[in-house]
């Protein structure tokens, strides 16, 4: 396992490399939508930069927003985890160096926030009702 997070830790470090600061740091939506991201089993919003980006690169990213998503509904709701809770986060510490000032970044996106942390428990609940279903139908 050790070996596997090592080539993964490098492959991203050089997607975050070549495409730093190439994120936007400011928002040119006055109310930017969330949307679930199903892949990282977390939420993105419109004008963060990630939706139109390359797939590697949105896909490095999905270990930060899943970080970022647990920051905000707070450590008595179980969102699970992508890889590890350890390994998330560090990734979330990478990428806080490549991109500081990625609006991703901005503190009522990374913060506790109960009102938004039930909406992202509900919509997660309906998407994984979703996909149960889709998954147990027959064809």
């Amino acid at each position: 396992m050790f070996i596997k997070n090592l080539f993964l830790k490098i492959w991203i470090w050089r997607l975050f490399l070549i495409n730093k600061n190439k994120l936007p740091t400011t928002s040119k939506i006055e109310n930017p939508k969330m949307e679930y991201e199903v892949l990282s089993g977390a939420f993105i919003w419109e004008d963060e930069g990630l939706w139109g980006a390359k797939h590697s690169f949105a896909s490095a990213f999905n270990y930060v927003i899943h970080h970022r998503m647990k920051l905000v509904v707070g450590p008595t709701n179980d969102v699970g985890f992508i890889h590890s809770k350890n390994f998330d986060k560090q990734i979330f510490k990478m990428a806080k160096k490549y991109f500081p000032n990625w609006i991703g970044f901005d503190k009522a996106r990374c913060s506790y926030n109960p009102e938004l942390a039930d909406r992202m428990i509900r919509i997660r609940k309906v998407a994984d009702w979703r996909l149960q279903k889709s998954l147990n139908e027959e064809y």
